[in-house]
């Protein structure tokens, strides 16, 4: 968290508040919605997608809902 916090440059309360459909793994980018139907596109730093991805899967065997 602390990484992607820092080199993302997110804003504290969009960190808690993302999800996995805004993380885009393909096109290396988070999509951040904002108020007003604005949206941020920022871009993500290539050290962590290998962090996100082996967290994603990681997360597979205890999620109790598909998402």
């Amino acid at each position: 968290m602390f990484k992607l916090l820092a080199t993302a440059g997110l804003r504290r309360s969009e960190l808690v508040s993302l999800t996995w459909e805004q993380v885009g793994l393909v096109n290396v980018t988070i999509r951040i919605d904002r108020k007003g139907k604005k949206e941020r596109i920022l871009p993500l730093h290539p050290h962590l997608m290998p962090l996100l991805a082996s967290y994603k899967v990681s997360l597979r065997s205890y999620q109790i809902y598909p998402s």
